[in-house]
């Protein structure tokens, strides 16, 4: 530090130069290009960054253009509402009801004789015919008071034999007697007495042959009790109910125990309760189509039979058979299944959709637009309620075009832009 301060205090003119070593030619390139370099990156990153906001304000500006254009469209265009038109029922009515199939014929079978079991037959599922044996009950006692009741007719028709040969002589007995009494051969008594003996044998061949009978128709219970011990199937069908098995002992008269119950399924009565308002369509003879809920592409053909011909006080619905032919056994008895019908109405009632109501306290009404689409609220007496529709009795007329969905949005006399639903 002592030799600088020396040397600034030196004149200028003898001062020490100092000295400069210049850079290479080649050190100054280098230089050089280092600095383009910085200012290339420099302009590239102004330039992106340019770039970057246009990107982002461009857009924006656009969207807030458009949401302007939009605003003021929306301004001063009309609201748009969705419309329906107002009409009457079409002329035929498809409705699908609920039914229950039962067998055409059915029997719960049971035993008339007293006794064990000495055969079963057959079993659930076994289709039988018209009088097949399906089970045998040994009963030895009827057996023997048949054999007895037998016996006691014969023994009876000898009886009556001998009191007819009584009989033939008791006649000619008073024949004889009654050629000797008027020429006194005899006393009045004695041909009395051949006269009461006559009488008494005629009695006795009475008695004989009502004895006969009695006798006979003892036979007959007992022969008819007999054929009891055989049970049989009084039409044909399949068997779905099987409460004995041999050796067991049966109680003739006993309804707590069933031994078989029979169906006979080749037709199959399927009862429906329709509605009030369809019962008088309903007709013997008119067609109905049947199937499962969960099987809706395969139908039955049916016809209806008969109905009750009168409404059930509690559900307002009239009771009706729909028989359904079943040769392939295809539905069974207890099947829960649906019936279709076509109707043909008598009343045209006008329809509307349940979601153009609007519920007020002075009542229900509807928002109705008139030729200039101006929106009006109309009164409205409703009828039948459908679920999805209701029936209008009074305030509508078949054409009038009705805000769908109104809502509080449109106010009375407000003029709008109706939208039809798409065909």
């Amino acid at each position: 530090m002592a030799e600088s301060s020396v040397i600034k205090s030196l004149p200028e003119r003898i001062r020490p130069r100092p000295v400069v070593i210049a850079p290479s030619e080649s050190e100054a390139d280098s230089r050089r290009w280092a600095g383009r370099r910085i200012l290339l990156s420099g302009s590239l990153a102004v330039i992106a960054l340019a770039g970057a906001l246009a990107a982002g304000t461009i857009p924006r500006v656009q969207q807030q253009h458009e949401l302007h254009a939009q605003a003021t469209l929306a301004a001063t265009q009309r609201p748009r509402v969705n419309v329906v038109v107002a009409k009457k029922m079409e002329p035929t009515a498809e409705r699908i009801l609920p039914g229950n199939s039962l067998p055409l014929k059915e029997a719960a079978l049971y035993a008339r004789a007293t006794g064990y079991v000495s055969q079963r037959l057959v079993d659930i599922g076994d289709r039988v015919s018209s009088g097949q044996l399906l089970a045998v009950i040994d009963a030895p006692d009827i057996d023997d008071q048949l054999t007895q009741a037998r016996a006691n007719v014969e023994q009876a028709r000898a009886n009556l034999v001998k009191a007819k040969a009584d009989q033939q002589f008791a006649t000619s007995e008073e024949q004889r007697y009654r050629k000797l009494v008027l020429p006194k051969v005899i006393s009045q008594e004695e041909y009395d007495t051949k006269v009461q003996g006559l009488g008494v044998a005629n009695a006795t061949v009475a008695a004989m042959e009502a004895a006969i009978k009695v006798s006979e128709a003892a036979v007959k219970r007992l022969a008819d009790l007999q054929e009891f011990e055989k049970i049989t199937a009084p039409f044909a069908g399949v068997i779905t109910a099987r409460n004995v098995e041999t050796g067991d002992l049966i109680t003739a008269d006993s309804t707590s125990r069933e031994l078989f119950h029979l169906m006979q399924t080749d037709t199959l009565r399927v009862f429906v309760n329709v509605p009030q308002v369809f019962a008088t369509s309903i007709a013997n003879g008119q067609g109905a189509s049947v199937y499962r809920r969960d099987e809706p592409q395969k139908q039955y053909w049916g016809e209806v039979t008969r109905s009750a011909n009168a409404l059930e006080i509690a559900t307002r619905t009239l009771l009706t058979q729909v028989d359904v032919p079943n040769p392939k056994d295809e539905l069974r008895p207890g099947m829960h299944l649906q019936v279709k019908f076509q109707f043909d109405r008598k009343v045209f009632p006008l329809m509307i959709p349940a979601t153009v109501l609007v519920t007020r306290s002075q009542g229900p009404r509807v928002a109705v637009l008139d030729k200039q689409n101006r929106v009006h609220y109309q009164d409205v007496v409703l009828g039948r309620d459908y679920g999805a529709e209701i029936q209008v009795v009074a305030g509508l007329q078949a054409g009038d075009t009705v805000v769908n969905h109104p809502g509080d949005d449109v106010p009375e006399g407000t003029v709008v832009e109706p939208v039809r639903p798409s065909k």
